[in-house]
């Protein structure tokens, strides 16, 4: 399964709040948690990046 598909079906899950056929709060609140663990993983992603990309050395420009 990809990102995109684990994402869809979060929001899936958020809007028609049916799980395993029933409709419950639980999907509700598991929808609501799989999208926050997938944003902090991303902003994780992210500041290691920007420091890994700070580390490196910087092109001279001649001017």
């Amino acid at each position: 399964m990809k990102l995109d598909d684990v994402i869809l079906e979060l929001y899936r899950l958020a809007e028609t709040k049916e799980w395993d056929g029933a409709v419950t709060d639980e999907a509700l609140s598991s929808a609501i948690e799989g999208m926050e663990q997938i944003w902090e993983v991303h902003q994780s992603d992210r500041m290691k990046n920007a420091m890994v990309r700070a580390n490196k050395k910087q092109p001279r420009v001649w001017s």
